[in-house]
């Protein structure tokens, strides 16, 4: 009997970590491979990707990785999947060019295939006929996927502002549609390019002085559209950031962007130049720590806001990272300058669907079936419900968690299964290495602080023979700390002599030694610091 089987390993239940198995008898195929960033960075952890353990395992019957476009939460995980499971890759030509420059910055070892098609290719892969269908977004080269099965039509829609029009002729009869479900809870329809546009035009014309405006890297035409504005104010333009300037190199090469030279400043020469004949185009949107952005409103860079300064942020607020964009700009405001971002202008439009565009998707397909993908929880139950509110026959509502196996046969779609699922957590040069405990120990540390009791006994005769030496990071104020350290020595003290004439061996008085001085200090300071007794036996 022929089946479909569908596994989200990730991007349902939560933002970032798109992740996709589509799989028939004859093989696999995988869409996206997206990451994520951590909401809080207090435990070091740099990125967050899906465990592709069912993909490496299984990595002979994958014919192929469908990128649906290049942003980093569909394709920022592909470098260390690639590593271990060198599968060809299939893409728009600019999403390639973007992972050609991230597979050689992470040095992937090994030639990776990879296959550029374009709006309305067709390929096949693992028995199934996936047709490519442009769509509207915030890059370039942006696809919603249609997949011809064994089983009939699954639709991807990738992500999307506008119900493209080629689904007219798909639908109805979808046996399933996977639909991204950013902007089900808030409907996002007052705003669009045009005004957009209207507003930092204002914004510029009405500044006296330099004009900020970040926005994402990827964002092409958002920074073409920027780039015109400048130069019809009389405003020489410098782009910043490493990734947003890759990304014009690439939009450049392959002739969808084009800016005159003479119009550009290196970031050196902004300095040497009238204030009012600015205009700086940067990353940062999210408050990212070392973003340009970021540096300017910390006082890092060499280019400083002052009073009549105008700073832009042109871009949607990623759940998890309002903590960071605040912070970045109250001290844009304290340094002097206006700041414009969403919540007080039209400085934004997004990229993703309104509920109208979300409706007038599915009314054109007529799924059998629809998963909502790319949100939250909440998300993907408001986009339900928005279907089931709709007239006549509504689609069956699938919403999925990581890792559940989902078949589709002829008599309908079922939970058939459970794979290997989660998130591999990227720290440095470790991927995957670190686990649920060493965070845990991360957490502990940065709550109560580190107390370390070094001591060496002499388990023959038995006797202390050194110690206990005490020191503490973190847990109280210099002025408390010899106080603290003193009651520590002299109650690590009598916790190892009540222990000493026991027949206790080093990790049971390490034991002893952690449980009396955590209690010690829970009593004393009202929480409990990481204790690591060391015990030389002598």
């Amino acid at each position: 009997m022929s089946f479909v089987r569908v596994i989200p390993l990730g991007g349902v239940r939560e933002f970032g970590l798109n992740s996709t198995v589509i799989e028939t008898g004859s093989g696999s195929v995988l869409v996206d491979a997206g990451l994520m960033f951590p909401k809080f960075n207090l435990t070091g952890i740099d990125q967050i990707i899906p465990d592709f353990t069912y993909v490496k395992e299984n990595q002979e019957s994958f014919e192929g990785i469908i990128l649906t476009h290049g942003h980093e939460d569909h394709i920022g995980a592909l470098p260390y999947l690639l590593r271990d499971a060198p599968i060809p890759v299939y893409s728009h030509p600019f999403t390639l060019e973007m992972v050609k420059k991230k597979l050689k910055e992470f040095e992937v070892p090994g030639p990776v295939k990879l296959i550029g098609v374009l709006p309305g290719d067709r390929i096949t892969l693992a028995g199934m006929e996936v047709s490519f269908i442009e769509v509207a977004h915030s890059t370039l080269g942006c696809y919603s996927l249609h997949i011809q099965t064994p089983q009939g039509s699954i639709v991807h829609s990738g992500d999307f502002k506008e119900a493209p029009a080629p689904y007219g002729g798909i639908g109805p009869g979808v046996r399933l549609f996977l639909c991204e479900s950013t902007n089900a809870e808030v409907d996002p329809r007052s705003c669009d390019e045009s005004a957009v546009r209207q507003t930092i035009d204002a914004i510029v014309k009405k500044t006296p002085g330099a004009v900020v405006v970040s926005t994402f890297s990827s964002h092409v035409r958002r920074i073409r559209m920027l780039y015109d504005l400048a130069v019809e104010n009389g405003r020489k333009i410098a782009i910043i950031g490493r990734s947003i300037n890759q990304v014009v190199d690439i939009a450049s090469d392959l002739g969808a962007l084009e800016l005159d030279s003479r119009d550009l400043l290196k970031a050196e020469e902004i300095v040497c130049l009238d204030r009012s004949k600015v205009m700086i185009i940067c990353t940062g949107t999210q408050g990212e720590m070392y973003s340009v952005l970021s540096l300017i409103a910390r006082g890092w860079h060499k280019f400083k806001v002052k009073e009549g300064d105008s700073v832009v942020i042109s871009a949607r607020i990623i759940p998890g990272n309002e903590l960071a964009i605040t912070r970045c700009i109250d001290r844009l405001i304290d340094s002097g300058g206006r700041v414009y971002y969403p919540d007080v202008a039209q400085v934004h439009a997004t990229g993703h669907a309104s509920h109208e565009e979300l409706l007038k998707a599915v009314s054109l397909l007529g799924p059998e079936h629809l998963m909502p993908v790319h949100g939250e929880l909440r998300h993907m139950k408001a986009l339900a419900e928005m279907v089931e509110a709709l007239p006549g026959t509504r689609p069956g509502i699938i919403l999925a968690r990581p890792g559940q196996v989902w078949t589709l046969t002829a008599e309908g779609v079922a939970l058939t299964g459970e794979t290997a699922h989660g998130r591999c957590f990227v720290d440095g040069e470790l991927t995957g290495d670190i686990r649920d405990v060493v965070l845990r120990d991360r957490r502990h540390i940065s709550e109560g602080g580190l107390v370390v009791a070094f001591m060496a006994v002499d388990t023959g005769r038995p006797d202390i023979v050194l110690g206990p030496d005490i020191m503490c990071k973190g847990v109280v104020p210099a002025s408390m700390e010899q106080e603290l350290i003193d009651d520590i020595r002299s109650h690590a003290r009598e916790v190892l002599e009540s222990c000493l004439d026991k027949e206790l061996n080093v990790q049971s008085l390490q034991n002893r030694i952690r449980e009396g001085l955590g209690s010690r200090l829970k009593a004393r300071l009202g929480k409990k610091p990481m204790v690591i007794p060391i015990i030389m036996e002598i």
